[in-house]
């Protein structure tokens, strides 16, 4: 399994592999653009020609993390054009610099269940009808909210995500295990993490996991609370990734690592290493 993680790139680029390099990942997740502004940003035709280039040559695998605006059952008409065009516009990016898949928040909804089914069908399908058949929607599961309810709280939900989609070869799920264990799924002893796993076999799956991110949890359990903490340092515990890392299951899949680092500026060498050494030779 990778140890990948999630690094930046502000000032280009060139900073994703550098970072990526420093802190000894395997894999990379960044995002498309601001993850706060709908407009998709990109890179000019040359810095995505040279990233397409460059980044095999040290990493195994990048992915996207698609914006944090999107929402496929978002109330307003205006809300879920722009979630649509958002999509689009970072699945049309993806090929251009190598990026395979693109993980999304799939959002909430606020009628208690899982509403607005037409809505979201339709933006899933649409979107893949108006992209490139190479670039992947992978939808992450959620932590859960005591307010309003997010999509993907439960496999069922992820499933039914899948479902929704008229091409299944070209979407699938990233399973976070801090949204895991916020939204009730006790990961922590390795039955709890075989329990699960048969779960996500059994409603989605496991063909359709395209990757982990690893983070552990600032709250307890099935607190529905999406606060990341650096591996070992919360409430899930080092050795649930360890489970997960020599699980064979999962073999040549990436995690991404999306804990704050112990600088506070995202993920670093220190957690990479922790991971590392967990991982079996």
């Amino acid at each position: 399994m990778l140890v990948g993680a999630h690094v930046p790139t502000s000032g280009g680029l060139k900073t994703a592999i550098d970072t990526g390099l420093a802190i000894g990942a395997e894999a990379l997740q960044i995002f498309p653009s601001a993850p706060l502004q709908w407009k998709i940003r990109g890179w000019n035709d040359e810095d995505c020609t040279w990233f397409k280039t460059e980044w095999p040559k040290h990493f195994k695998e990048v992915v996207f993390h698609g914006i944090y605006l999107t929402n496929l059952a978002a109330e307003s008409a205006d809300n879920a054009a722009k979630t649509k065009q958002a999509l689009i516009e970072t699945l049309t990016l993806a090929p251009k610099i190598g990026v395979v898949g693109t993980v999304f928040h799939p959002g909430s909804y606020v009628d208690g269940g899982m509403g607005r089914h037409e809505q979201i069908e339709r933006i899933i399908n649409e979107v893949l009808a108006e992209t490139p058949k190479e670039s992947k929607l992978i939808f992450e599961n959620a932590a859960g909210a005591k307010v309003k309810g997010k999509i993907g709280q439960k496999n069922e939900d992820l499933a039914w995500l899948i479902d929704a989609a008229n091409d299944k070869s070209r979407v699938g799920v990233c399973l976070d295990t801090c949204h895991a264990f916020a939204a009730g799924y006790d990961i922590r002893s390795e039955d709890g993490y075989e329990k699960y796993v048969k779960d996500v076999e059994e409603k989605i799956g496991l063909e359709k996991v395209f990757c982990w991110h690893f983070n552990d949890s600032k709250f307890g359990l099935g607190e529905m609370m999406d606060r990341h903490e650096n591996i070992g340092e919360g409430h899930i515990g080092k050795q649930t990734f360890g489970y997960i890392l020599n699980d064979k299951r999962w073999d040549k899949t990436a995690s991404y690592l999306e804990v704050p680092g112990y600088s506070d500026t995202g993920p670093d060498k220190p957690n990479v290493d922790k991971l590392k050494a967990l991982r079996a030779s």
